[in-house]
């Protein structure tokens, strides 16, 4: 039970300071612990997707950043990439939901960015948490199922 909440914590930490390896946390929990993966994954998930709604809520302008914004205005290509991202999502009643899920799920674009644009095209709180949910559950998963599929005695075990 210690293990599983460490994850939880570690990787709602990892949501929000973004330079926190939540996916190195949780294989080396896996190689450490005898917790099975299923619970695991869903505990770190879990606590990412925690994290993740402090994003969320910043889209919705629930949380005031007015500090951390430049003038609210990003210039570059990535800025014009996620604004062009936005307008898609905006036209496609889908298209937010897409998107978080491959975010959740491969990482690209940021999760965090994702969670803020979800924030601001208005999807739903609720089907943010349960497509965010499936997609990091899914991603942990895979990650702390790998130690597995190594040859025995690969780590010197």
């Amino acid at each position: 039970m210690a293990v599983l909440l460490s994850a939880f914590l570690y990787c709602l930490l990892a949501a929000v300071a973004v330079v926190l390896p939540a996916e190195a946390y949780l294989v080396g929990a896996a190689l450490l612990s005898d917790v099975p993966a299923l619970a695991l994954a869903f505990a770190g998930a879990a606590g990412q997707v925690a994290g993740k709604m402090a994003y969320y809520l910043m889209g919705r302008g629930l949380l005031d950043v007015t500090r951390l914004r430049r003038g609210g205005r990003t210039e570059g290509r990535w800025a014009a990439r996620m604004t062009a991202v936005e307008q898609w999502c905006r036209r496609h009643t889908w298209g937010t939901s897409a998107v978080t899920a491959v975010s959740a799920f491969a990482g690209v674009p940021p999760y965090a960015v994702v969670s803020v644009l979800a924030g601001t095209v208005g999807m739903r709180w609720w089907l943010f948490v349960v497509v965010s949910l499936v997609g990091r559950f899914l991603r942990f998963w895979l990650l702390v199922l790998s130690p597995e599929l190594l040859p025995p005695g690969w780590l010197g075990s």
